[in-house]
């Protein structure tokens, strides 16, 4: 069992027996009536037509119907919309009939530039995705907002004034990517193996991309080198906005994608003739299910599975680069602390205590004799080292911070100030 990295729980179709693995084959599925109709629903030219076609009922029982009238004691039979109130839904049908033929022509200038294919060439689409090297890439802005003025003209009964109008600006200070690094733990792709794209004359086909872990190591290892990276530009500025995905290193990766067997030969349905005859004559919409219905349709999923290759033992390459040897302000690791609620909570609310003035001058003779993370006052030297200063989560605009000054008697001195 893995997991996927797209955040549902789900089961890979694979098999891994020895060490190998056994791949499913997929092939286009070829959609009911009702699927076309669920899937491809085209409601405004639904509602278009069915709205002509109610005014088109009207008019024909107008022209249709007989009623009796009694005028000038005369008896005769006559039309309902004698009067002329037939031209309300001739009205009415003309004006939907315009909103109909703009529909159908955004819809074909829609299809028109989807991409198209043979089959050949999306087989060797889906090879090319196969051999690929995935990146699991993060990105990480920061950002503050500035208030600003600027001078707005207003016109009121014929006399311009001006006014000033404050406003607030969003500026990027910092902007810095990432990407997993797999090379400790392996990658393999586990996609499914796609045929049977010459049996049908058009298929639909649909890509999408995802990666899964085949056991716990590799999955901590990921969170734990993500996490790293949003908490090292965490705290540059006032607010910062994540972003992360996945690519396929030299691949032009398409989303959708329409194959038809041979494509200079397409289906009576499908030429431009048959679509423009259909909208003339308001059926515009039987044609489009008629269309999906003879379209077979395929979601393919592109599998990157992590973790074949893992060993236990193996650093991680944040933990090469770290200096070996004397530890100045014993710093921890922010991903060390993630499942402490009692220190997330003071860095949070930056409340950590201060040492006092003797411990200070102590700590980094402590440093020497004992590394251990478990000493109990390894806790206090977070906070020594000023060129690392702890930041708590998302800092405000006009917050109010306090200043604490070790005195050589021992004594701290707290100085409140203010800062924007």
């Amino acid at each position: 069992n893995v997991l996927f990295g797209d955040g549902t729980n789900k089961l890979l179709p694979l098999l891994i027996t020895g060490g190998t693995l056994f791949c499913k084959i997929q092939r286009p599925v070829k959609q009911s009536l009702g699927a076309c109709v669920c899937r491809e629903s085209h409601w405004r030219c639904l509602v278009l037509s069915l709205l002509m076609y109610s005014c088109l009922g009207a008019v024909a029982w107008c022209k249709l119907t007989r009623v009796t009238k009694i005028r000038h004691a005369m008896i005769y039979h006559d039309s309902p919309c004698s009067d002329g109130l037939i031209y309300i839904p001739l009205a009415f049908l003309l004006m939907l009939y315009v909103l109909y033929i703009v529909e159908c022509w955004h819809c074909r200038a829609r299809s028109e530039l989807q991409c198209k294919a043979d089959v050949d060439s999306v087989y060797e689409r889906v090879l090319r995705m196969q051999r690929a090297q995935p990146c699991i890439w993060w990105k990480a802005i920061s950002y503050h907002f500035v208030r600003r003025t600027r001078q707005v003209t207003r016109y009121r009964n014929g006399d311009a004034y001006t006014t000033t109008q404050v406003y607030h600006e969003r500026v990027n200070t910092h902007v810095a990517e990432g990407e997993f690094d797999y090379s400790h733990c392996g990658m393999k792709d586990v996609s499914r193996d796609l045929r049977g794209l010459e049996r049908h004359p058009a298929t639909r086909l649909r890509f999408t991309k995802c990666f899964s872990f085949t056991e716990a190591g590799p999955e901590n290892d990921y969170l734990n080198q993500r996490a790293r990276f949003f908490s090292e530009i965490e705290g540059l500025d006032d607010y910062m906005e994540a972003r992360e995905g996945m690519q396929l290193k030299n691949v032009d990766f398409r989303e959708n994608l329409l194959a038809y067997v041979d494509p200079d030969r397409v289906p009576w349905y499908t030429s431009q003739v048959a679509f423009w005859l259909a909208a003339l004559l308001m059926l515009s919409w039987p044609l489009r299910v008629l269309t999906e219905y003879r379209t077979a349709y395929v979601h393919y999923r592109i599998e990157k599975l992590f973790g074949l290759e893992y060993t236990h033992s193996s650093p991680s390459p944040l933990d090469e680069d770290r200096p070996v040897g004397r530890n100045i302000g014993c710093v921890i690791p922010r991903v060390d602390t993630l499942d402490s609620t009692e220190m997330e909570w003071h860095i949070r609310c930056n409340r950590q205590v201060i040492p006092s003035y003797s411990e200070a001058m102590l700590l980094n003779m402590r440093t020497g004799a004992s590394n251990s993370l478990q000493d109990t006052s390894s806790s206090n030297c977070l906070l020594l080292d000023s060129s690392q200063t702890a930041e708590s989560y998302g800092a405000l605009q006009n917050r109010v911070g306090t200043s604490l000054q070790i005195t050589p008697e021992g004594g701290v001195v707290q100085m409140k100030h203010h800062s924007k």
